[in-house]
Order: structure tokens, then sequence, then C-alpha cells
């Protein structure tokens, strides 16, 4: 049997002038340092403590704010048990920060009294608050230095490290994954939306963090690895530098001349939600194809699903076949304006409502969301998607979308 290199170690510390702490569990305490400052001068963080027995990191900011995040097991990387997951979009974490920092500005008493009771449930994790790539962004392109601090402290600390897996990853797992049962007569393993996964929050794009020494125990790696994300999140989220959003106009003036078309050329229903189909499977192409090839789909065998399964298979994809029901509805709505960051919210609420409990969204977006499920063929658990808040006594929901600014 072998053992864990942490299986005496309490907890080890890494202060930002290079002192490494390490306190054992019999209670011995040994120091080293390794004489050089470990973390770039505009870091926020002054020291990282792993604590293996709980499998967590606590993290301490320059400004002496502590932060206590989840790490996943390699056996676990999604250990949930049993608690509800619920995602918040941007603005509803502007009222979770003003709740804890600025409550007096938060005009209506029972959305204080709501946020209030999200943030006692989550500090006591009594439930999931994943955070996105959407909540990275957003909160990054604040100029504000204090209030991004503020929104950036809130949404690490309530999350406690759990992610929402980059919904570019997600629905090209979906499309494969429909793919291969139609063609292959195979169901892949799809990994957990929610989850503690390293990279998670970007695994449709690039790693961005190094390898661990190879030559340190297996265990010892999967530590610094998960270790290293986090806190790479936890630094670029609280990093006082304003960094733009890149928004798609581009591909929102593609819609909008497409949706003026359909209202200046009015059809029948059916063949209008023909024309958005095409739209839609136009638009994801490049996703299709690639996927194609790495189920091993052949050329025609891609034909024959465009033509006569999209349509069906995409109402398995709890994501992605969300997605192209709001895109046709929006389609629909000749004289609605689409503008460059509606693909942000499109993926991430479409991929936050196929896969967690509940979804506190505005109102536009939510009705969208509404309107789409009532078109899809559902079945118990699939989704639960409404205007949702936890508030009063534990475990009352109430739907009600004049809370939160639904």
């Amino acid at each position: 049997m072998t053992l864990s290199p942490f299986s005496d170690i309490a907890a080890m510390r890494l202060a930002r002038d290079g002192t490494i702490s390490v306190a054992f569990t019999n209670g011995r305490c040994a120091t080293a340092t390794l004489g050089r400052e470990v973390f770039e001068s505009s870091s926020t963080i002054a020291s990282s403590t792993y604590l293996p027995q709980s499998s967590r990191m606590h993290l301490q900011t320059t400004r002496g704010d502590g932060i206590l995040v989840d790490l996943p097991l390699p056996t676990d990387l999604a250990p949930t048990q049993g608690r509800p997951t619920i995602y918040f979009d941007q603005n509803h974490w502007s009222t979770l920060t003003k709740a804890i920092y600025q409550p007096d500005r938060v005009d209506d008493e029972r959305e204080r009294l709501a946020a209030e009771r999200i943030i006692n449930l989550a500090i006591n994790r009594r439930i999931v608050l994943p955070m996105s790539s959407a909540h990275i962004s957003e909160t990054c392109k604040q100029v504000d230095v204090e209030q991004r601090y503020r929104r950036a402290l809130t949404i690490v600390r309530l999350s406690a490290g759990w992610q929402l897996r980059d919904p570019l990853e997600l629905r090209r797992l979906e499309i494969r994954q429909a793919l291969t049962m139609r063609y292959r007569d195979r169901r892949l393993i799809l990994p957990a939306v929610v989850t503690l996964e390293p990279n998670a929050i970007q695994s449709g794009r690039i790693e961005t963090v190094p390898p661990a020494d190879a030559n340190l125990p297996l265990q010892a790696q999967w530590a610094i690895r998960t270790m290293a994300h986090i806190g790479g999140i936890v630094d670029v989220m609280l990093d006082a530098r304003h960094v733009p959003m890149i928004s798609a106009d581009g591909w929102a003036a593609g819609f909008q001349r497409f949706a003026s078309f359909l209202r200046d050329n009015p059809t029948a229903r059916e063949m209008k939600r023909r024309r958005t189909h095409a739209k839609f499977i136009a638009d994801i192409m490049p996703e299709l194809m690639e996927e194609a090839a790495r189920a091993g789909v052949t050329p025609d065998e891609m034909t024959d699903w465009t033509l006569n399964h999209s349509e069906e298979d995409l109402r398995s994809m709890a994501a992605l076949g969300l997605f192209r029901e709001i895109l046709h509805e929006k389609l629909s709505d000749g004289n609605l304006r689409w503008e460059g960051n509606d693909l942000v919210d499109m993926m991430y609420l479409t991929a936050a409502a196929g896969y967690c409990d509940h979804v506190v969204g505005e109102r536009v977006h939510t009705s969208h969301i509404a309107n789409g499920l009532r078109r899809l063929v559902l079945w118990p658990g699939w989704f639960t998607v409404l205007w949702v808040v936890l508030a009063g006594q534990a475990g009352e929901t109430v739907s009600d979308p004049a809370v939160w600014g639904c």
C-alpha cells in the first residue's frame, strides 16, 4: 500500500516572501525558505495554504481577506454531495456583492433578504454557486478598482472553487455524443459540468498552467496542478488591471440581418423554423465538422445527420438544444435588436440551464429560456430553470419574477 505524501501533514503554507511552513498532524512544525518572493509583484495573494486532510486551500490577500476553496480529488472531481447547483448571471453577483459590502444600496428589502439567504447557504456549504469564465471576463473588465475587488472577492469566496464547464467544450461534447450514438451506437461518458476539475472553466481553450515536476509523487503533482489553476483564477480576478471584453459585434450583426430578412419575407411557421435551423447549422458548422471527425463519422453520415436527424438529436442536447431554441425565438422577432454580448449571455445561460438545478437571470433572458423549454421534449430532471431565488425558511423556493430584477 502506497501512503499519500500528505498523510501526516495538516497544513502547508507558502508565504509571499518564499517562506514555507509545514504543520504536521502530530503537532510538529517545520519551516524553510526559497530565498525569493514567489508571487508576481502585481499579485494580490499574500499566502497560500494547502489543507490536504480536507482537500482545501486557503488564500490570504494582501488586504488581509481570506478565501477558502475546495480542491478536487483525482477520484472525485465533482463532490456536490447532493447540494443544489445555482447559476447566477453577472448582474445578480453584483446584488450579492452589494448585500455584503453596501446593503443599503439594495433597494428592495425582499431582494436583500434573498441575497443574505443565498450568501449564508453558500458559506455553510449547503448550495453550490459555480463561477464561469463569463464571470471572470465581466469582472476583469470593471474599471473601478474597489468595485472590482469586492465583486471578485464575492465570487471566489461564494463559489469556493466550483466552476461551470466551458460552454465551448460543452457544446462540442454534446455534438460528439449525438453523432457517436446515432452512427456508432456508443454512448460517451461526459464529464461533470459543475465541477472542481482543474481548468474546466476554460477547458474549450488552452491549458494555462504548466505541468508539475514529473519527479514528484503523482499525488503531489495533482495537488500542485489543482492549486495552481484555482489560485491563478483568483489572482486574475483580484488583479486591479482593467481588461476589456471582446464583443462579438460581427456575429450579432449577421443575425440582425437574418432577422430582418425573415421579417421582410414572412412565411408559415414551419418554413420559418426550417430557415432558423439552417442558419443555426451554418453557425455551428466548424464545430460540427471537427466533432464529426473526432467521432469517426463519415462525410455522408454527416450530411445525413444535418438533413435528417439534427433537429431531433438537438432535443437531447441539454445546452446546445436550448441555445438553438433561443436563437429561433430571437430570430423570429424582427424588431429585436441584437447586441455583441448576446452570444455570451446565450451560451452561458443555456449551458447553466441545461446542467444546473436553478438559474437566476434577467427577465428577458429567463423568458427566452422558459419559452425554449416549452418547445422542447422534456423529461423529469433535465431542466429545473425558472426565475428562482432561495429565501425565507430553509429549502423555500421563491419564483417571483420581481425578485432579483428578473
